[in-house]
């Protein structure tokens, strides 16, 4: 493989620095180069293939031992990388419009491993419920995290992500560990809501704050924790859950001789296509619930005999300002895919659940890198953007260091800079 990074990205280098990580410097150094090499490669993400990239080509076994051995935790990358972008964003979301909304969406994700892959800890069979359906369950080896996005204003970013394990695999896993080093099994819940209380002590408080998520996790204690909070909560339910003890579809049919309220949204991958809704709302209590809440029901089309059920703690708001709220948990969904087909972050090879976790602490330095660059330049009123547009323009300095080195003992530089900009001039990219 030909080398590609003769020198790290300056801006990738400042953002690292700029978060106050404490850690030795070989230990900053190693996180420099695998980050630079998550985001440079575009082939499978092993330790071994991102080293080759580097200058020198350093052995990959002190990549693999400074996540298998360095003595480090996740948290002292986590804790300065989630202080300090939950900080910036406040002060860039002011600088474009000073009253904002914040919203926090919750998810989690399976990521797929090969059928043999059996001695990593952080790999089991779960259930995939994407896949699955009334009549097949369908269960896929793999890994899962549960995972919290913030969206300050027009910008946002992926807050934090929890590897989830089975409470079976817990047990099965501990039977090889010293008492000191057992696992803890925790719900994805409890995942959740650590997070959240860690996003909690950072958070201003004169902002409206709403979490949002899906029906798999609109239980009665999350919402609870979140209206302890003072957030409000927009989610989907399922259509058994009771409003004023009587389910939802109940609710529905009773409504099947009144007016539906028809309402536009516009598609969240483009702005320029919309979709027509039919929609009614309950106000009551949710069961096991004491605040009044507004059930929304919604329809593609009035015949439609599978309509979608939504929650909002805000009675304040319409119901196309609830939906189109809803809509703001997109970005963890593009989250998902960038870490899983850009970033590397089911390439993983550690056996240990604890270097797992490690490599996804440089994981999210890599995307957080990538949210922030895409957040300025959304400041500064360019062109929209996406984090693709980013990955190729790490790419592309990347190349024009390399062309610099290569060219350097034949032409002076002020004519290698010339060539270059002529050369660049037409990239979409050279303006980000």
């Amino acid at each position: 493989m030909l080398t590609a990074i003769v020198q790290h990205s300056e801006e990738l280098v400042a953002f690292i620095t700029a978060l106050n990580i404490v850690l030795y410097q070989p230990q900053i150094r190693h996180l420099i180069q695998m980050a630079d090499g998550l985001l440079t490669s575009n082939q499978t993400k092993t330790i071994s293939g991102l080293y080759r990239l580097l200058q020198g080509q350093p052995d990959p076994k002190s990549g693999a031992d400074f996540l298998r051995e360095s003595p480090w935790e996740p948290e002292e990358i986590g804790g300065p990388r989630q202080r300090w972008m939950v900080m910036t964003f406040l002060e860039l979301a002011r600088k474009v419009n000073d009253a904002f909304e914040i919203f926090i969406s919750i998810d989690d994700s399976l990521g797929k491993k090969g059928k043999a892959t059996k001695h990593l800890e952080a790999v089991d069979y779960h259930h995939n419920h994407s896949e699955s359906s009334k009549k097949k369950q369908v269960y896929t080896n793999g890994y899962v995290y549960v995972e919290v996005h913030v969206q300050i204003g027009p910008i946002g970013f992926l807050f934090d992500t929890s590897l989830y394990l089975r409470e079976k695999t817990v047990r099965r896993l501990n039977r090889a560990r010293a008492a000191e080093k057992r696992l803890h099994y925790r719900t994805k819940y409890a995942l959740a809501r650590q997070m959240l209380v860690e996003l909690e002590r950072l958070l201003p408080q004169n902002h409206s704050v709403y979490v949002l998520f899906d029906s798999w996790y609109a239980s009665e204690k999350l919402i609870k924790f979140c209206r302890r909070q003072k957030w409000h909560v927009i989610c989907a339910i399922k259509s058994n859950r009771r409003i004023n003890k009587v389910r939802v579809d109940q609710h529905h049919l009773a409504l099947r001789h009144k007016p539906y309220e028809p309402i536009t949204l516009e598609a969240v991958d483009d702005v320029h296509k919309a979709a027509k809704y039919y929609t009614r709302f309950v106000t009551g209590c949710l069961e096991g619930f004491s605040e009044n809440v507004h059930a929304l029901l919604s329809k593609k089309r009035p015949g439609d005999k599978f309509p979608k059920y939504f929650v909002c703690t805000d009675l304040t708001l319409t119901v196309q300002q609830a939906l189109r709220y809803y809509q703001k948990r997109w970005p963890v969904e593009v989250d998902n895919t960038y870490l899983k087909n850009a970033l590397g972050l089911g390439d993983f090879r550690q056996q240990s659940w604890e270097a797992t976790q490690k490599w996804f602490a440089v994981v999210m330095l890599a995307i957080n890198y990538l949210q922030y660059r895409m957040a300025l330049a959304y400041c500064k009123n360019l062109s929209k953007t996406s984090l693709a547009d980013f990955i190729r323009q790490h790419r592309l300095e990347h190349f024009q260091m390399l062309l610099r080195t290569v060219l350097q003992p034949f032409a002076p530089a002020q004519q290698i800079e010339t060539c270059l900009q002529e050369v660049f001039a037409l990239s979409p990219w050279a303006i980000l």
